[in-house]
This record gives structure tokens, sequence and C-alpha cells, in this order.
């Protein structure tokens, strides 16, 4: 869901890198270049770009990264994070790789060791609470940045569920959420601690007791505040005197964790908005090239129309002369190269040799399928295998095939 942008105001959106990143990789696990390459993460955040600059009509954008060193949270509490397993090798390839892409795109990065990306986040958005003219919007897949919500001033763009299902939370729709503003979501969770972090809360308050504890007395100060003064409101409130309890004994440990879980907003870096439009600063023949190299041809047709590229003049197949039987021998090399082009049409294969070849004469691009077939010793399948099949195909997508419409509903139904 995009946010209805006032059109009198610039738009700001920081993109929470890491987080997309992790996001996009356990959704796209499978994804690889051409050259066997890891892609996934790298494809879903550059699709969330996209669709950021589609939806979002950004002005400015900018990106934030988490550093390997430890952070002040580690040094404060050993165990903060500790339990998460280590990230995998093609995930922190991909990290490292995804840098390559704000370079292409001219996106400035932020970081500073012995703080998080969401510090850096907090910490932009802060900075420009005084510019009337700028809204900001942080994009991410870590619901922790709701605390950063500020009206409409600051909003999250975040992730629901794979890189494609978002929505967008201003003030009202984090209280919708959770019944309380986002200035509460550190207190919410120094009460009942954050799992995915390590960080405690206190042990036997769950989402349910925390809740109630912050819509009825408010932050944690108030909290203790107000429960050191009278003890029977809380118990007049529901709340069981075993809670009591355990808020009287983990006091520390609830003050602790909201430590923890407080985006901070001073760390020391500058954000100076950019006198131009981010895309007029995108480097779009760095960025395509990039994209030739990572095998993203449908992130590259998206790219051209939001840049307003024009496509090279490209003669179709009825001008060109080219018979349809050796447009299907040169998409059978191509699918023997890479196993997800199938069924190339004539456009696919002059597009191909357009990123990778830098022609888009067909018989050119013909030549070089064939030898890059002959490199990959895949002549014997393709002469010996996919050529001969080729007439049965064709007779079978003539013919087409009997099939048992009413078993394939039922099916259907029965795997749904």
């Amino acid at each position: 869901m995009a946010a209805k942008k006032d059109s009198k105001k610039k738009t700001l959106v920081l993109l929470d890198a890491h987080a997309i990143l992790h996001r996009a990789y356990h959704a796209l696990p499978d994804f690889a270049s051409p050259t066997g390459e890891p892609t996934g993460a790298l494809y879903g955040v550059i699709a969330m770009l996209l669709k950021i600059a589609e939806e979002l009509k950004p002005d400015y954008i900018a990106a934030c990264y988490d550093l390997p060193e430890p952070t002040y949270r580690h040094d404060a509490y050993k165990d903060y994070k500790n339990g998460r397993k280590k990230t995998d090798d093609e995930l922190v390839k991909q990290i490292i790789r995804s840098r390559d892409i704000f370079e292409t795109f001219k996106i400035p990065i932020y970081e500073k060791i012995g703080f998080e990306a969401d510090d850096l986040l907090g910490t932009i958005a802060h900075q420009l609470k005084d510019d009337k003219d700028t809204q900001v919007i942080i994009a991410s897949g870590d619901m922790d940045t709701l605390q950063c919500v500020d009206k409409k001033r600051v909003q999250v763009y975040t992730l629901k569920k794979g890189i494609q299902d978002t929505i967008m939370y201003d003030e009202q729709a984090v209280k919708d959420r959770f019944g309380f503003g986002s200035n509460l979501v550190p207190d919410y969770k120094g009460l009942r601690g954050d799992p995915s972090d390590n960080i405690p809360g206190i042990p036997g308050v769950g989402e349910k007791t925390a809740t109630t504890l912050i819509t009825t007395f408010g932050s944690i100060d108030a909290i203790y505040k107000k429960l050191k003064k009278d003890e029977q409101q809380f118990l007049d409130a529901g709340i069981k005197p075993r809670i009591i309890g355990l808020l009287k004994e983990y006091e520390e440990e609830a003050q602790f964790s909201k430590m923890l879980a407080t985006i901070r907003i001073d760390v020391p870096v500058e954000y100076v908005l950019p006198d131009e439009h981010w895309k007029d600063t995108a480097d779009t023949d760095a960025i395509l090239t990039l994209f030739s190299e990572l095998g993203f041809r449908t992130l590259a047709a998206r790219v051209r129309h939001a840049f307003e590229l024009a496509e090279d003049v490209t003669i179709d197949q009825a001008a060109s002369g080219v018979p349809d039987e050796e447009v299907q021998k040169a998409g059978i090399m191509l699918w023997l190269l890479e196993s997800d082009r199938t069924n190339a049409t004539y456009d696919d294969i002059i597009d191909y040799g357009r990123s990778y070849f830098e022609t888009i004469d067909f018989k050119e691009i013909v030549e070089k399928l064939s030898a890059k077939i002959k490199d990959r010793e895949l002549v014997e399948v393709y002469e010996k295998i996919e050529l001969p099949l080729m007439e049965v195909v064709s007779y079978m997508n003539a013919e087409g095939v009997t099939l048992d419409t009413k078993y394939l509903k039922t099916l259907s139904v029965k795997m749904h």
C-alpha cells in the first residue's frame, strides 16, 4: 500500500538494507546468475527498490547498513542477539555485492561502527524533524523501526511477507496494530522482551500482559511510578498478583531491555538532503550492465521503464525474415545454457544477444550461442537429443493431449 504523497513535500526513503536483504534471501533461496552467483537477496533488494520508486515516487533515497563489528548493545549485554545462527556464506556474499547495486544507482550508504542500521535510520529521520517540507519513509523488513514513526512525517513501509506484500505504517496504523503509539514500542519490548534479538524483558510477561500494562498505565517509568504508589489499581485493572510480583522483581531487567530495544537518534553522522533527484544521478548504463551480469532480465525492463530509457531499435522477426524453426533452434541452445530460459521467443534471443554479446544481429547471436554450446560440451545433447525432438514436440503441440479435467479440479482443491 503506497503512502498518499503531498505534492508540495519532498520524500526521502531510507532503506534498511540488511533487513531487506535478509528477507529476500530466505524468500528467494534458489536464485542464481548465469555464472552461478547466488542472487536471491540481490534480486529482492532491487525489486523492493523499484517497487518503492514506482509506488512512493521518492525524491531522495539513502541506504543504511549494519556492520560486522559489535555495537554498543553488545558491549552493554554480551548475550545480545546471542543464539542467532551464523549468517550463511551465500548471504554474506550478497550483502557485500549489494553495495555495487547502490553504487550504480548512486544511492548513498550510511553505516557506523558501534551502531546498527536501525540507529542510523532513526538518527537521519530525527535530524529532519524541523524540515516541514520533507517527509521520511523508512523501508524495512523489521518491525523494530515502528518506534521511529512520527504522525505522518515519518512512516514505515515494511514487508508483511515475502518481498512484494507491503504495508505502510503511520501513527494511527501503529495504534491500530498494537493499541498504543509508536513512542511506546520500546517499553513494550522492555516488558515482553524480544526473542529474535535475545532481549530478556520480564520473564512470564507475554504480549497480552505487556499490551494491557502499557495501554492501561503507559510507559515503563509510568508503570513503576504508579506501582510504587498504589498496587491496588493494578489489581483493579485485572493484573494478577503473580505479575505484580514479577514487575517488582525484574524492574532493572525491564529498564535494561527497554534501553536495548530503543533505536538511537544521536549517531554521529550527518545527513544533508541532496540537490538533485535520485534518478538524475543514477548511472543507468552501469545499472543495466550489472543486471546483465546478474541475469535480471525482467528487472532491466523495469529500470528502462522507470528511467524512461529508449530501447535499442530492433527489427522484428517478420521483417528480419528469420524462420520459426531457426528461432526454435536458437531457443533450445539458450535453454541448454540457462535452464530457466524456456520457450525463448525471437525477442528473448535478441535481448539476450544485446545483454551478453552486445549485438542484436540474429545470425551473429546464433554463432555465439553455438560457440558456447561447444565450450560447455553440449553439442551432442543438442544435435542427438534436442534437435530430433523438435518434430515430436511440434506434433504434440499441434495435436494436444487429453486431460481428465474433472480429476484435476478435484486434485486442485485437495492440494490447496
